[in-house]
């Protein structure tokens, strides 16, 4: 695969971000309460549905699952512990600490959807949705130990539990899994109400992330964007391909799965830290600036990936 798919795969991310981005500025679409409307109704009901009928019926006979999520898992784990081990030189705070975090482990779950959909159509997709119900409950549990162990956020175990068991995200991928596990065909009748539900999720979830893009303090946030960006865009996808071809992951899996593991991270990262305690300034800055940087690393790390993996 040369060059040529890769960018194609992210004209329409970035057309539709920056569709947001302006829409956001014209006179009848300014309005805050507007856009929380339609993450809410992306984030709770669309993306759900899209990751239900994805996984629902999906064949994964041909997918490593075990194999799989230890190539997710393991990575975000060592990343994880390394941005904990250096959270003094990258992060002032801990409040601070709590978004570098976030920002070098979460993935935008439209973006990695769209890549992968763009890339190997419905193959893509339903692999893509895989790999979303491995990482989502990956990162939101790593993501509430950091809250939880430095005491900005959720005082038990419980509260963790309740963090990731009541994530929408988590929610529609284990329905789909155990609608799956039945072995029977989607009905007729309630694919066809699902259908234009998960078409929507991913252009409305989209320009809701080109609307919720903010102006950056590079003065202020400098040591701590850097380090984040490069976990999350350059450190966890090599450490990613290294698990895949180690556990020798299927190619077409293995290069979804580096599609998640290098794109930019995820906009409910400032929801939780502005919730939990969080540095959210900080975290709205590195979405902003992951996703400008995300169209210039993620091409060159996916075709290095695809070089590795054969593709």
């Amino acid at each position: 695969m040369s060059l040529i798919p890769v960018l194609l795969a992210l004209v329409p991310v970035a057309a539709l971000i920056l569709f947001g981005v302006g829409l956001k500025r014209l006179p009848g679409f300014t309005s805050p309460e507007f856009w929380s409307g339609a993450e809410k109704l992306a984030y709770f009901c669309l993306l759900p549905v899209l990751l239900f009928s994805s996984v629902a019926e999906v064949s994964v006979a041909h997918v490593p699952l075990g194999r799989l999520a230890v190539a997710l898992i393991a990575p975000t784990v060592l990343v994880s512990i390394l941005i904990i081990l250096l959270r003094r030189v990258i992060a002032g705070d801990l409040s601070s600490f709590t978004s570098v975090l976030q920002g070098g482990i979460r993935f935008n779950t439209y973006i990695g959807l769209s890549i992968s959909g763009s890339l190997f159509g419905a193959e893509g997709s339903a692999l893509a949705a895989i790999v979303a119900a491995v990482l989502v409950p990956t990162v939101n549990i790593v993501s509430s130990l950091g809250f939880e162990f430095l005491r900005t956020g959720p005082s038990s175990v419980v509260g963790i539990l309740r963090v990731v068991v009541t994530n929408p995200l988590v929610l529609g991928c284990a329905a789909g899994g155990l609608f799956n596990l039945t072995g029977a065909p989607m009905p007729a009748l309630l694919d066809s109400v699902l259908s234009p539900l998960a078409a929507a999720a991913l252009p409305v979830g989209l320009l809701c992330v080109g609307a919720g893009l903010r102006r950056i303090s590079l003065r202020t946030h400098a040591v701590a964007m850097v380090y984040s960006s490069l976990a999350k865009l350059v450190l966890l996808p090599a450490l990613t391909l290294a698990a895949l071809v180690l556990l020798d992951i299927p190619a077409t899996a293995a290069l979804i799965a580096i599609v998640f593991q290098s794109i930019a991270t995820a906009s409910s990262g400032y929801v939780m830290a502005r919730q939990l305690g969080g540095n959210a300034d900080l975290m709205a800055a590195l979405i902003a600036a992951q996703t400008v940087l995300m169209l210039l690393t993620s091409p060159l790390v996916l075709l290095g990936a695809q070089a590795v993996l054969g593709l």
